[in-house]
């Protein structure tokens, strides 16, 4: 199968999906990529990581495909030698070790916030009660995204993907 066939868009055989992964996947991390290919035939969408590990998903196990607004604050470690370089631009050498040093160890906060991300609620093998979360982000249009995921639903007998909007926060009166 080649490359254009992964991506079939044009019509009701779209079968592939590039994402990357945002969350609800043990061992795996924000931002790790994913390519999720539906597999009409054998029943089940089937997720393989950049190293080839697949992932299968049977669409009995399927809840519901979803778009929401998926929002988190991500803690990522501090590179030692960018801030290297940033302190020896500023202050010279000194300020240079001093910047690697002192980053090691340490971290920072960032906030994202991602429109239209692709959540599929699933139960786990075997355990029909509980529901569980995977969150991706797509590499595809807005549109193609949506197409994927009607296609997804056809298939797998679910109900229409739903825009799920976050509620408003603010303040609560009694």
């Amino acid at each position: 199968m080649g490359f254009k066939d992964f991506f079939k868009l044009t019509s009701d055989e779209q079968y592939g999906m590039p994402a990357d992964h945002l969350e609800g996947m043990a061992g795996y991390k924000y931002d790790d990529y994913f390519g999720v290919r539906i597999k009409r035939n054998e029943g089940y969408i089937r997720l393989e990581d950049s190293e080839k590990q697949q992932i299968i998903l049977p669409f009995t196990q399927i809840v519901q495909v979803n778009f929401i607004t998926w929002e988190k604050t991500i803690v990522k470690a501090l590179n030692p030698l960018t801030e290297g370089i940033v302190g020896g631009l500023i202050g010279g050498d000194a300020m240079a070790v001093v910047s690697a040093i002192d980053a090691k160890g340490r971290t920072r906060s960032e906030k994202v916030k991602v429109e239209g991300a692709l959540e599929i609620r699933y139960h786990p093998k075997g355990d029909f009660r509980t529901t569980k979360t995977m969150v991706f982000r797509s590499h595809l249009t807005k549109n193609d995204t949506m197409k994927w995921a009607q296609t997804l639903s056809k298939y797998a007998n679910l109900p229409v993907p739903q825009y799920i909007h976050p509620e408003k926060k603010g303040s609560t009166y009694l």
